[in-house]
């Protein structure tokens, strides 16, 4: 597991990830620019509301952003022992940076932090550990956003055919048995070795061009983070849930702004499906794709297209473009302090 942590600091042909680059871009330009008229409304419609918004909403909008990015330094600062919460922001905030511009970007952000980390002292190994732990963390997350918003339709009432209930009713089951398992699998040796053995017999039966060895690798994910998971698995689980609870509060803050009247229960499951899609690598932190996912799940439940689009796109520039600049803010203040700490 380590060894493929650390492969991710090996460069791509540049020509390929420029032209990558570039395409993945224009896509995301793309679906952006299209998404009013894939929610049947006009940009003077936008503009209007979202000049209602007004600088007031826009401050508080911006305290609960940046609150949000000091909530998952508590991640980042449990996952590598030593490193302060100041450090751990401008981490973030590159990583970001970085991966909203790059396809692919999660690599890209690894191999920053990896600079920044070693010219502040720390060893090569403690980093790799980090990077693992946080990945798997995010991963759980990731499993379990999902689950919360099937479960919110459950409990609004939205899934009208018992069927699709039911279908759904499986699936948050379904996706927090993945959560529990790997959670599991992290905190006793025993459950690892089960789960490993259990996904090789599974994993037998696809045509891959490798004998499975899901055991080995469990067990040696739990062995090389066992010392960081024992000693700062709460620290990390309550930032994560406070990280993932203020982008909620903010993207219903948004709703809110823009006029959109929607309950919470689907104000949550949209917001499920807004950060589950930002993992489509087609474009730089899933621009564009998650965006218009959102804002048809909004018309769906019934928001007016106008505040739907619009909430959408205002949480898109504080989730997603306005980590850019600060993102390359954050690398020249490093670039500049680094030397002298």
């Amino acid at each position: 597991m380590l060894e493929q942590v650390e492969q991710v600091e090996q460069r791509r042909p540049v020509r390929r990830r420029v032209i990558v680059s570039a395409v993945s871009l224009a896509l995301a330009a793309l679906l952006i620019t299209l998404l009013p008229k894939i929610a049947g409304v006009t940009w003077s419609q936008l503009y209007e509301r979202l000049a209602s918004v007004g600088w007031l909403r826009m401050a508080l909008l911006t305290g609960l952003w940046a609150v949000g990015l000091l909530a998952y330094t508590f991640v980042l600062t449990g996952s590598l022992p030593g490193l302060s919460k100041r450090r751990a922001l401008l981490i973030n905030c590159v990583g970001s940076g970085i991966s909203n511009v790059l396809p692919f970007g999660g690599a890209a952000g690894v191999a920053t932090t990896f600079v920044m980390t070693g010219a502040w002292g720390f060893k090569r190994q403690a980093v790799v550990v980090s990077t693992v732990v946080s990945g798997v963390w995010n991963l759980l997350t990731r499993f379990l956003l999902p689950a919360v918003g099937l479960a919110c339709l459950l409990g609004s009432g939205r899934v009208p055919d018992q069927r699709l209930s039911a279908a759904a009713g499986t699936g948050g089951v379904l996706l927090i048995g993945v959560a529990a398992a790997l959670s599991a699998a992290l905190w006793r040796e025993r459950a690892a070795d089960l789960l490993g053995r259990g996904l090789d017999k599974a994993l037998v039966l696809l045509p891959l061009k490798r004998e499975p060895n899901m055991r080995k690798l469990l067990l040696d994910l739990r062995r090389s983070t066992i010392e960081v998971t024992g000693a700062h698995w709460l620290r990390m689980t309550l930032g994560m849930i406070a990280y993932m609870s203020l982008q909620g509060v903010l993207f219903i803050a948004c709703l809110h702004a823009t006029g959109g009247q929607i309950a919470i229960p689907e104000a949550v499951a949209a917001f499920a499906i807004n950060r589950v899609l930002t993992t489509a690598v087609i474009t730089p932190g899933g621009s564009g794709i998650s965006e218009s996912a959102t804002a048809l799940a909004l018309l769906g439940f019934g928001v007016a297209p106008a505040a739907a689009t619009a909430a959408v796109l205002l949480f898109w520039f504080f989730a997603h473009l306005i980590e850019i600049p600060v993102g390359w803010l954050s690398w020249t203040i490093w670039s500049h302090t680094a030397r002298r700490e």
